[in-house]
C-alpha cells in the first residue's frame, strides 16, 4: 500500500497519516478513515453499518478463511499484549468509526488488518466452548471479603492490583491465591 516501513506512514496511496509509523488523517485511495475508494466507511468503501449480533454456537475449533477465522484472530492478537490491543483499539478509533469489537466489521476489513501487521493465526484451540466450571461455594465470601476491601480507599486497591496483576476481578482467581492476599494484607 505504500506505506513507509512498519505503519500507516503519509505515503501515497498509503494507509495516510502525519509520521512514519503513526497514524492519523484523510485521504485518497487508501486504506480507511474519510476515504475515497479506500476501504473504510465512506462512499466507495466496504465499510458500512456493522453485521448484527450472532448467537455464538461454534463447538470446535474456528475454520481458516472464515469470518469467525478474522475475528479469532484479531481477538487472540489484542489478547497477546498491551501493545498489541492498544494497535487495534487505535485502528478501529481511526478507521472503523471507533467500533473496537471485531465481529462486528466485515471479513474483508479484517483480513486487510490481518495482512497489513502480519498477525499469526489463532490458537488451535480457539473458538472451542469449554464447559463451564462448577462454582467453589467457599470462594465467594472470600470474593465479597477482597472487593469491600478495595472500595475502601484507592491504596487498598492498588494494593490488589499490584499483587494479582492483570486480571483484576478477584472471582477469575482461585481460592488459595484469594487467601494469600487476605493473609499478606490483613484484610479483615
Amino acid at each position: 500500500f505504500g506505506a513507509p516501513a512498519g505503519g500507516f506512514g503519509p505515503a501515497p496511496g498509503g494507509f495516510g497519516g502525519a509520521a512514519a509509523g503513526g497514524f492519523g488523517g484523510a485521504m485518497v485511495g487508501g486504506f480507511g478513515g474519510p476515504t475515497v475508494g479506500g476501504f473504510g466507511p465512506a462512499p466507495g468503501g466496504f465499510g458500512g453499518q456493522p453485521p448484527m449480533k450472532k448467537m455464538r454456537t461454534a463447538t470446535g475449533p474456528v475454520m481458516p478463511g472464515t469470518k469467525e477465522y478474522l475475528v479469532a484472530q484479531v481477538k487472540s492478537y489484542q489478547s497477546s499484549g498491551e501493545e498489541q490491543k492498544g494497535l487495534w483499539g487505535q485502528y478501529a478509533d481511526l478507521y472503523l468509526g471507533g467500533i473496537r469489537d471485531p465481529a462486528k466489521h466485515e471479513a474483508g476489513t479484517l483480513q486487510e488488518f490481518c495482512v497489513n501487521h502480519h498477525l499469526p493465526p489463532p490458537p488451535s484451540d480457539w473458538g472451542s466452548v469449554a464447559a463451564p466450571l462448577m462454582p467453589d461455594p467457599s470462594k465467594e465470601p472470600l470474593v465479597q471479603k477482597i472487593k469491600s476491601y478495595m472500595k475502601v480507599s484507592p491504596e487498598h486497591r492498588e494494593a490488589w492490583q499490584s499483587f494479582i496483576g492483570p486480571t483484576r476481578d478477584p472471582a477469575r482467581h482461585d481460592s488459595a491465591k484469594l487467601l494469600e492476599f487476605i493473609t499478606t494484607y490483613s484484610v479483615q
